[in-house]
């Protein structure tokens, strides 16, 4: 949807600032050393270092990339965040007339599901988890199931990258107590070294594997883990050993490595625990504040009134739900109101039936956050920006060590150079890796918003039937109304519950425009009571007969009435004297005098 201004503020600051502060920060600092390596190539190249300077002028070009991508990132983050009167998405799609010409393409739910949800007193956010490692998982953490979908597959991939880890060690443990006791014929050959460096690689692939960026629009389902990965990446750990030791025995003796990996294993094993701690304490403290009640307010009656039953429908949307309008932004309309009537036989009764779900402009509600909470989050947030401005320093630095590469002979020497650089570039992996999924979750925890709103869903139904009321018919009346009146027996269903949904929010062109789901339903009583007040209300005070309504014919209808008032007083005394012509008088007795006067 596009920006839509809006004269009145809807209260929604930007969430990224401090955030986008830090990583600003870290792409001004790697852009740095980018053209620092592009300036060095000249000199590289002046010393006949050909080689060295290609490589570098590579890493220069990579960091630079890198550092003013991140910069431009960061600065978009700090940048104003533009928020339009059509924020957040809809729930559902809005069939509102004054929202026709926007397009909405992440809403999380349907009209059906909502009035689903609403009399059914259920929340359909909250879906069952599939496979059986994901059940553990939800097992173990019990309130995980009520959390948006992202913490839930982040939540997944941390506990898959720890049990992968695990597994991990256990199978290097057995191949080290198997070398170490002489259960094996490992003991005096590399072969515990290339496993160790094997076991590197997998832990860094294994926790590769989670740092997939924040993807609000896809992240609407849970992550599936298959027993028939685990299972691959068992069989894989659990057979390398033995396939290093045919290799050493078979093939060729395995080569020293000239570089001890098992400092790569606790560097490892610290940033995995750190990442680990740090998102579930986030985590826990975000599940202690859900209160994932799944309760609405409801009124059902019978009213027999008399009103057209199309008023009701017209009264409730034009009326009622637009008083309850915040800031005057057009409230969600996700079904639109239809009173349909049918006639039985003749014009003047019949049935009827409508339904209309709305929901009001949804108000931000900030998360509520402890000061161990912000303090966690902006500590993740700056060990991982400062990790992956690590990762580019060692990258400048592999390039670096391979000073005199060219002078080199072949030998032992050159291994050790070469071995050098591959340990330095392997360090600069690892810190890359967790420093981006650090840096990822963090922004989960930043991009979380909330919001409040109130959802009715109003449906009516009934029968009606038609009579003709006059008014105004006495002789001497010079007016008339004649009025047809519509007696309807109502059935109302009213539901009125208050929704706080959430949404992950993004930077730039669809800041607030993705997927809102719905986590808590509360009963919303004082709602319910008003709006049935105010149609209660519509309904007294409605005219059956119709009437004067302005001064012109109220004079009007008064000289009237005036005039016929004179005419009938007269004809009174008139008729009461009997001088009217061609008339006698009622008490008039005939004498034999033959006067006929009185």
């Amino acid at each position: 949807m596009a920006y839509e201004y809006g004269s009145t503020d809807l209260d929604i600051r930007n969430p990224f600032k401090q955030v986008g502060l830090v990583q600003a920060i870290r792409g001004g600092v790697v852009s740095i050393m980018g053209i620092y390596a592009l300036l060095s190539v000249k000199g590289l190249v002046s010393t006949n270092q050909k080689i060295q300077g290609w490589l570098m002028l590579a890493a220069g070009v990579v960091l630079l990339t890198a550092g003013l991508t991140a910069l431009g990132r960061g600065i978009f983050q700090i940048m104003r965040f533009f928020v339009g009167r059509g924020v957040p998405t809809s729930l559902s799609k809005n069939m509102a007339k004054s929202e026709a010409h926007t397009v909405e393409n992440d809403v999380a739910y349907t009209a059906q599901q909502i009035e689903q949800m609403l009399q059914g007193r259920k929340n359909l956010t909250f879906i069952e988890p599939t496979d059986w490692f994901s059940r553990m998982i939800h097992t173990l953490f019990p309130k995980l199931i009520l959390m948006p979908y992202t913490y839930r597959n982040m939540a997944q991939r941390v506990v898959r990258a720890l049990a992968m880890t695990l597994i991990g060690f256990l199978c290097f443990g057995l191949t080290w107590f198997s070398g170490t006791t002489g259960l094996s014929t490992i003991s005096k050959t590399p072969i515990l070294d290339w496993v160790a460096l094997a076991l590197t690689l997998y832990l860094i692939y294994t926790w590769l594997s989670i740092r997939k960026p924040l993807e609000r629009s896809l992240q609407q389902n849970t992550d599936v883990t298959g027993v028939k990965g685990l299972v691959f990446y068992i069989t894989v750990a659990i057979l390398l050993p033995f396939g290093l030791l045919y290799v050493h025995d078979e093939v060729q003796k395995l080569p020293k490595l000239h570089m001890d990996p098992n400092l790569f294993i606790p560097v490892i094993c610290v940033l995995a625990v750190f990442v680990a701690a740090a998102f579930f304490f986030l985590l826990f403290q975000r599940m202690n504040q859900i209160d994932p009640k799944t309760e609405v307010s409801e009124l059902r009656d019978n009213w027999q009134e008399s009103i057209h039953p199309q008023e009701i429908f017209i009264n409730f949307e034009s009326i009622v739900m637009a008083n309850r309008r915040y800031k005057e932004v057009p409230n969600r309309v996700y079904r639109e109101f239809d009173a349909r009537l049918f006639e039985e036989g003749s014009n003047d009764k019949g049935h009827f039936k409508g339904e209309v779900i709305q929901e009001t402009q949804p108000v931000f509600r900030p998360v509520e956050q402890g000061v161990g909470f912000s303090v966690v989050r902006m500590a993740l947030t700056i060990a991982g920006h400062v990790l992956l401005a690590l990762a580019a320093y060692w990258l400048y630095r592999t390039v670096g060590n391979l000073e005199g590469f060219e002078a080199l002979k072949k030998g032992a020497e050159m291994d050790a150079k070469i071995m050098g650089s591959v340990g330095i570039l392997i360090m600069g992996l690892i810190l890359w890796t967790f420093g981006s999924i650090m840096a990822n979750f963090a922004l989960a925890f930043w991009a979380e918003m909330q919001f409040e709103s109130l959802l009715v869903y109003f449906k009516c139904q009934g029968t009606y039937t038609a009579s003709k009321l006059s008014t105004g018919t006495s002789i001497y009346d010079s007016t008339r109304s004649e009025n047809t009146v519509v007696r309807s027996s109502l059935t109302p269903w009213l539901i009125a519950c208050r929704v706080v949904t959430c949404s992950f929010a993004g930077f730039g062109m669809k800041n607030l425009e993705y997927a809102r789901h719905i986590i808590e339903m509360h009963k919303s009583d004082t709602d319910l009571a008003t709006i049935v007040a105010e149609i209660r209300e519509f309904i007294r005070s409605r005219q059956a007969i119709a009437g004067i309504g302005n001064e012109k014919d109220l004079e009007s209808a008064s000289q009237i009435y005036q005039m016929n008032a004179q005419t009938r007083v007269g004809y009174a005394k008139a008729e009461a004297t009997g001088r009217i012509e061609g008339m006698k008088p009622q008490n008039y007795i005939p004498d034999n005098t033959g006067d006929d006067n009185p």
